[in-house]
Protein backbone atom coordinates (compact mmCIF):
# COMPACT_ATOMS: atom_id res chain seq x y z
CA UNK A 1 0.00 0.00 0.00
CA UNK A 2 2.51 2.06 0.46
CA UNK A 3 4.56 1.47 -2.17
CA UNK A 4 1.22 2.40 -4.21
CA UNK A 5 0.74 5.81 -2.57
CA UNK A 6 4.62 6.91 -3.02
CA UNK A 7 3.82 6.05 -6.62
CA UNK A 8 0.49 8.26 -6.84
CA UNK A 9 2.51 10.87 -5.62
CA UNK A 10 5.18 10.82 -7.71
CA UNK A 11 3.07 10.30 -10.34
CA UNK A 12 1.22 13.40 -9.56
CA UNK A 13 4.13 15.36 -9.37
CA UNK A 14 5.44 14.27 -12.45
CA UNK A 15 2.35 15.00 -14.57
CA UNK A 16 2.57 18.81 -12.94
CA UNK A 17 5.93 19.43 -14.24
CA UNK A 18 5.64 20.93 -17.47
CA UNK A 19 7.82 20.11 -20.82
CA UNK A 20 9.68 22.75 -22.36
CA UNK A 21 8.13 23.43 -26.04
CA UNK A 22 11.12 22.64 -28.38
CA UNK A 23 12.20 26.52 -29.56
CA UNK A 24 11.38 27.25 -33.19
CA UNK A 25 14.60 29.69 -34.03
CA UNK A 26 12.64 31.43 -36.78
CA UNK A 27 9.96 32.78 -34.70
CA UNK A 28 12.95 33.85 -31.92
CA UNK A 29 14.88 35.17 -34.91
CA UNK A 30 11.59 37.42 -36.31
CA UNK A 31 11.18 38.24 -32.26
CA UNK A 32 14.70 39.10 -32.32
CA UNK A 33 13.97 41.71 -35.27
CA UNK A 34 10.80 43.24 -34.07
CA UNK A 35 12.75 44.32 -30.73
CA UNK A 36 15.53 45.57 -32.84
CA UNK A 37 12.81 47.80 -34.45
CA UNK A 38 11.58 48.79 -31.64
CA UNK A 39 14.49 49.72 -29.56
CA UNK A 40 15.79 51.43 -32.70
CA UNK A 41 11.99 53.73 -33.09
CA UNK A 42 12.07 54.48 -29.34
CA UNK A 43 15.14 56.53 -29.72
CA UNK A 44 17.17 53.93 -27.92
CA UNK A 45 15.23 53.64 -25.30
CA UNK A 46 17.37 52.51 -22.20
CA UNK A 47 14.92 49.94 -21.31
CA UNK A 48 14.54 48.94 -24.59
CA UNK A 49 18.54 48.70 -24.53
CA UNK A 50 18.50 46.17 -21.93
CA UNK A 51 15.63 44.14 -23.34
CA UNK A 52 17.37 43.83 -26.59
CA UNK A 53 20.67 42.51 -25.41
CA UNK A 54 18.64 40.19 -23.35
CA UNK A 55 16.70 38.82 -26.48
CA UNK A 56 20.30 38.51 -28.21
CA UNK A 57 21.68 36.19 -25.83
CA UNK A 58 18.80 34.33 -25.03
CA UNK A 59 18.35 33.59 -28.95
CA UNK A 60 22.44 32.44 -29.38
CA UNK A 61 21.61 30.06 -26.29
CA UNK A 62 18.62 28.50 -27.51
CA UNK A 63 19.65 28.27 -31.23
CA UNK A 64 23.29 28.94 -31.53
CA UNK A 65 23.97 26.93 -34.25
CA UNK A 66 21.53 29.24 -36.23
CA UNK A 67 23.84 31.21 -39.23
CA UNK A 68 22.26 34.39 -37.96
CA UNK A 69 24.11 34.03 -34.05
CA UNK A 70 26.82 35.14 -34.53
CA UNK A 71 25.45 38.35 -36.39
CA UNK A 72 23.39 38.68 -33.10
CA UNK A 73 26.06 38.03 -30.32
CA UNK A 74 28.16 40.72 -32.47
CA UNK A 75 25.27 42.95 -31.96
CA UNK A 76 24.99 42.23 -28.40
CA UNK A 77 28.99 43.06 -27.85
CA UNK A 78 28.44 46.76 -29.73
CA UNK A 79 25.35 47.68 -27.18
CA UNK A 80 27.29 46.26 -24.62
CA UNK A 81 30.17 48.80 -25.74
CA UNK A 82 27.91 51.47 -25.76
CA UNK A 83 26.43 50.93 -22.58
CA UNK A 84 29.84 51.19 -21.40
CA UNK A 85 30.23 47.46 -20.28
CA UNK A 86 33.84 47.36 -22.28
CA UNK A 87 35.10 43.75 -20.25
CA UNK A 88 31.97 41.94 -21.19
CA UNK A 89 31.97 43.22 -24.71
CA UNK A 90 35.62 42.69 -25.14
CA UNK A 91 34.51 38.57 -23.47
CA UNK A 92 31.98 38.67 -26.38
CA UNK A 93 33.95 39.96 -29.10
CA UNK A 94 36.41 37.35 -28.25
CA UNK A 95 33.65 34.83 -28.27
CA UNK A 96 32.37 35.38 -31.42
CA UNK A 97 35.40 35.35 -33.32
CA UNK A 98 36.81 31.68 -31.46
CA UNK A 99 33.51 29.77 -31.63
CA UNK A 100 31.93 31.01 -34.96
CA UNK A 101 35.10 30.30 -38.01
CA UNK A 102 32.72 31.11 -40.63
CA UNK A 103 31.44 33.82 -39.45
CA UNK A 104 32.90 37.09 -41.89
CA UNK A 105 33.15 40.18 -39.38
CA UNK A 106 35.97 37.56 -37.43
CA UNK A 107 38.90 39.96 -38.47
CA UNK A 108 36.95 43.18 -37.15
CA UNK A 109 35.79 41.51 -33.42
CA UNK A 110 39.93 41.12 -32.94
CA UNK A 111 39.93 44.60 -34.00
CA UNK A 112 37.50 46.25 -31.67
CA UNK A 113 39.05 44.03 -29.07
CA UNK A 114 42.05 45.66 -29.43
CA UNK A 115 40.57 49.13 -29.73
CA UNK A 116 38.72 48.78 -26.57
CA UNK A 117 41.63 48.01 -24.95
CA UNK A 118 43.52 51.05 -26.52
CA UNK A 119 40.84 53.19 -25.82
CA UNK A 120 38.30 52.11 -23.03
CA UNK A 121 40.77 50.44 -20.91
CA UNK A 122 43.96 52.55 -21.79
CA UNK A 123 45.78 49.21 -21.65
CA UNK A 124 48.26 49.37 -24.58
CA UNK A 125 50.17 46.14 -24.32
CA UNK A 126 46.69 43.97 -24.76
CA UNK A 127 45.73 46.41 -27.44
CA UNK A 128 49.13 45.67 -29.03
CA UNK A 129 49.04 42.29 -28.72
CA UNK A 130 45.39 41.93 -30.42
CA UNK A 131 46.45 44.44 -32.89
CA UNK A 132 49.21 42.12 -34.10
CA UNK A 133 46.89 39.22 -33.88
CA UNK A 134 44.79 41.01 -36.46
CA UNK A 135 48.03 41.50 -38.88
CA UNK A 136 48.58 37.94 -38.79
CA UNK A 137 45.43 36.40 -38.80
CA UNK A 138 44.06 38.27 -41.51
CA UNK A 139 47.00 40.54 -43.32
CA UNK A 140 44.94 41.07 -45.99
CA UNK A 141 41.56 42.78 -44.48
CA UNK A 142 40.75 46.67 -43.81
CA UNK A 143 41.31 46.31 -40.47
CA UNK A 144 44.68 44.73 -40.31
CA UNK A 145 45.69 48.14 -42.51
CA UNK A 146 44.07 49.74 -39.63
CA UNK A 147 46.29 48.03 -37.02
CA UNK A 148 49.22 48.64 -38.87
CA UNK A 149 48.51 52.33 -38.72
CA UNK A 150 47.50 52.55 -35.20
CA UNK A 151 50.27 50.39 -33.91
CA UNK A 152 52.51 53.58 -35.50
CA UNK A 153 50.98 55.52 -33.40
CA UNK A 154 49.69 53.81 -30.27
CA UNK A 155 51.12 54.61 -26.86
CA UNK A 156 51.34 58.70 -28.26
CA UNK A 157 49.49 61.22 -26.18
CA UNK A 158 47.14 63.83 -28.32
CA UNK A 159 49.71 66.02 -27.98
CA UNK A 160 52.56 63.90 -29.11
CA UNK A 161 50.71 63.13 -32.40
CA UNK A 162 49.17 66.23 -33.05
CA UNK A 163 53.08 67.41 -33.02
CA UNK A 164 53.84 64.95 -35.19
CA UNK A 165 51.33 65.63 -37.88
CA UNK A 166 52.29 69.28 -38.23
CA UNK A 167 55.94 68.32 -38.47
CA UNK A 168 55.10 66.21 -41.14
CA UNK A 169 52.34 68.87 -42.92
CA UNK A 170 55.52 71.68 -42.03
Amino acid sequence: MRSILLLIVVTSIASCTSVPTPLNCNDERDLVLQKETEFTESGFEDELLHDLMRTYAEFANACSSDSITPEFLFRRADLLRGDGQIRESIRLFKAVHDGYPQYPKRPVCVFLVAFLYETELNDKVMAEKYYLQVIELYPNSDVARSAKITLQYLGETPAELLKRIQEKNS
